[in-house]
């Protein structure tokens, strides 16, 4: 998928058709990324924070603190929604310094990153065009259909299937001073 879309990226081809150009921000999910990136938005959805918990911790999550209030923000922040009921009215960068204070993150998976980045760019475009978007009300009901497409129906998910599921992590290691 291209993790990049913005107005700047897309073109308006003679024939009608639309064309998307600059493929640099790109990922190829593997079968168990794109299973777990179903489980993340229908959990989201769900409002299943036990979920969401127990697969960072399988996934490799690691943090100072270990406050799961400053994690589950970190979730509905990066994949689904900046809206006043996760940033406490916050702008971004008050946002992430008072989360990075409160509970620095220390190792974290990449994996799902750039799948991130397009959750953050296509909710930017939504709010530029005064639509806010909340990602887990689209997305967690199709991500459920896909789950029992694949004979893998969410609640079978438990601690056992998120680890024989989980993606190969490539963990990023950070130190805040």
């Amino acid at each position: 998928f291209n993790a990049d879309p913005h107005g700047g990226n897309f073109l308006l081809m003679p024939d009608g058709r639309l064309g998307l150009i600059d493929y640099g921000a790109t990922k190829r999910l593997t079968r168990n990324e794109r299973l777990c990136t179903c489980m993340l938005y229908a959990a989201l959805a769900r409002n299943d924070s036990e979920t969401l918990f127990d697969m960072c911790d399988i996934g490799g999550y690691k943090s100072k603190y270990g406050r799961r209030d400053v994690l589950l923000k970190l979730l509905q922040f990066g994949y689904d929604s900046y809206g006043k009921d996760v940033t406490g009215g916050k702008n971004v960068q008050q946002f992430i310094d008072e989360l990075k204070t409160e509970d620095p993150w220390e190792e974290v998976p990449d994996n799902l990153v750039m799948a991130q980045f397009m959750s953050i760019r296509l909710r930017s475009l939504a709010l530029g065009m005064n639509h806010p978007v909340k990602v887990s009300d689209w997305l967690g009901p199709i991500a459920e259909e896909i789950l029992k497409k694949e004979g893998l129906p969410y609640e079978t998910w438990d601690h056992e299937q998120l680890v024989k599921y989980r993606p190969e992590p490539n963990i990023q290691k950070h130190k805040f001073a």
